[in-house]
């Protein structure tokens, strides 16, 4: 049976924009351990990864520095997140391929033995995405699905601001690899959480950040002045000298995807 869910093709469109790709490169990064771990990961030859979704290369970039990597195709559907990608430290690096393109139908170089993917996963067919990893990967190859939380003190009120100006209501958080595993397209094996990294960020930064996700990356002028408003009000309490701290911890889930669903 084929999983329920439907590419919000506005959401992916938006994506696309260079409005909120400007600000991409202020969202939380990945704790340095992430690739510690995704280098473990990697047992079959040739070493060789595909990263799903890359946007601006924020797994891509610090993987290819490896020097056990041999080449990583990185793949995104946004030709100015590929653009981006390149401009950032490490974006111009010989073991880096940018692919624009679709995970569904993207030409790729097989075979891999590790695929990355963040959230995009979400955005994705399932019913043909998984298979088609399934047929790429090297023999132990594993797909490793990643997350990135931030543990912020003013999260609940946060939330709150965000629902008034939010273009678009945030879907709930679907148990992801829950749902993928319920539909046959996907054997769990393991996962590993990160130790938190300490992360400052000035105000002004962590308010901008907010525009690189696709539900408030629409707002207008008056919208913007007004948010940034209540942000900064919200936020100076809980600064020291105009920084922001807070922790980040990235989640790593791995396992093999199916061939076909169940």
């Amino acid at each position: 049976m084929g999983h329920p869910f439907v590419p919000d093709e506005e959401r992916l469109r938006r994506f696309q924009d260079w409005g909120l790709v400007r600000y991409y490169h202020l969202r939380p990064p990945y704790p340095p351990e992430t690739f510690v771990i995704l280098n473990e990961l990697m047992v079959d030859e040739p070493r060789v990864v595909l990263d799903l979704g890359c946007g601006i290369g924020n797994i891509a970039r610090p993987l290819a520095a490896l020097a056990t990597v041999e080449r990583v195709d990185a793949v995104d559907v946004s030709l100015a997140m590929l653009e981006r990608a390149r401009e950032l430290p490490g974006g111009t690096a010989p073991t880096i391929h940018w692919i624009h393109g679709r995970a569904e139908d993207v030409t790729l170089r097989p075979p891999y033995a590790l695929v990355t993917a963040g959230m995009c996963l979400h955005w994705m067919d399932w019913g043909q995405v998984l298979p088609r990893l399934a047929r790429v990967l090297t023999p132990r190859g594993l797909l490793a699905i990643l997350n990135v939380r931030q543990s912020l003190p003013w999260q609940q009120e946060y939330q709150q601001i965000r629902r008034r100006f939010a273009s678009q209501p945030s879907r709930p958080e679907r148990p992801l690899v829950a749902e993928m595993e319920q539909h046959g397209l996907f054997r769990l094996l393991g996962e590993r959480q990160t130790a938190p990294l300490l992360m400052q960020q000035t105000i002004e930064d962590h308010i901008a950040a907010q525009y690189a996700y696709s539900s408030l990356a629409g707002l207008d002028s008056e919208q913007r002045a007004d948010f940034e408003r209540e942000m900064r009000e919200l936020l100076t309490p809980f600064a020291r000298d105009g920084v922001l701290s807070f922790e980040v911890v990235a989640t790593i889930t791995w396992g093999r995807p199916c061939d076909s669903a169940g």
